[in-house]
């Protein structure tokens, strides 16, 4: 897996990858899933960082992209340990927190949402079994 070959997806931090989907234009979800059919290839378990939660992609890719995830769960349940949405509004965050709970009882993988960066990077390190007796492991 390149990293460098991912557009809408940072692996600087891998095995914690981060959303980077603000901006995108409609029609990304092609280069979307070819993205997220690397990382379900990759022998390698990973968690899904989402900062910007409020981004809404075109009714187009949202339904290309949640068929994908519906299509290959297996897969995606095999490599990613859990999306994380990251959401600063507690509202919002609130709102979010109900629909994740929705999403992941479809999707059979959990799906959470903090409320800061830091916050999504713990959660992501505990769950991919990095966390030590006294903390988390910083690189």
């Amino acid at each position: 897996m390149n990293p460098d070959q991912f557009f809408f997806h940072d692996l600087t931090h891998f095995p914690i990858v981060t959303a980077r989907h603000d901006g995108a234009q409609p029609g990304y979800s092609t280069g979307w899933i070819r993205e997220m059919e690397w990382l379900v290839e990759n022998p390698h378990s990973f968690v899904m960082v989402v900062p910007d939660m409020r981004h809404e992609a075109a009714h187009e890719d949202r339904k290309a992209m949640i068929a994908w995830q519906t299509a290959n769960l297996p897969r995606l349940r095999a490599r990613c340990r859990a999306f994380i949405g990251v959401e600063r509004d507690p509202a919002a965050r609130d709102t979010l927190r109900k629909r994740a709970e929705k999403m992941s009882r479809a999707f059979g993988l959990p799906f959470l949402t903090v409320a800061t960066p830091g916050e999504a990077l713990q959660c992501a390190r505990e769950l991919l079994g990095q966390a030590g007796p006294g903390g988390f492991n910083v690189d």
